[in-house]
């Protein structure tokens, strides 16, 4: 239910004035006009009160550059999603592919598929692995307080990089 009329208030196009009932004023993140008349006092949102007072939208991501340290950031996030899907998907066909996953690696064995095309597979599988890998191990040196300033950050965030195509080259070859 919270979550309906959350998606609800925060849909640009609704006027809030509609759904005062839905919320409370708090001193946290409403501000109290002057009052209008007296022992009376409007309560308006942040959003209410800028347009007001005429202050321009903030930025959204779009006007900033990407940066190295946020692109790894981001990945990490995204590897380690990927690998939880492979262990998903990895479970679920042992679970429902019939024979289980050699089955399924004789069945792609079985497409006849060329070499580079099954390196290339192999190395798109193993990339993520080895990056979450890499990329771990550095986050556990930054929990240590090593590599902190910005000119570590960059070179261990290029050494992360390199270290995971090369170890994924490595692990498809195989």
């Amino acid at each position: 239910m919270a979550l309906c009329y959350t998606r609800l208030l925060c849909r640009r196009n609704i006027n809030f004035n509609n759904f005062r009932s839905l919320y409370t004023c708090s001193s946290l993140n409403v501000a109290v006009s002057k009052p209008l008349c007296m022992g009376s006092t409007v309560c308006e949102t942040h959003d209410e009160k800028n347009a007001r007072l005429k202050r321009p939208m903030s930025p959204h991501l779009s006007i900033y550059q990407v940066q190295l340290t946020s692109f790894l950031s981001i990945t990490h996030r995204t590897t380690g999603l990927i690998l939880s899907s492979y262990a998903m998907l990895l479970g679920l066909g042992t679970l429902f592919i019939p024979g289980g996953i050699p089955c399924l690696i004789e069945m792609t064995q079985n497409l006849g598929l060329s070499t580079p095309l099954l390196f290339l597979g192999k190395t798109m599988l193993a990339f993520p692995a080895t990056y979450h890998t890499f990329n771990g191990f550095r986050h556990l040196a930054w929990d240590m307080g090593m590599f902190l300033t910005i000119k570590e950050v960059y070179s261990t965030g290029y050494a992360v990089l390199a270290l995971s195509a090369v170890s994924a080259i490595l692990l498809a070859a195989l």
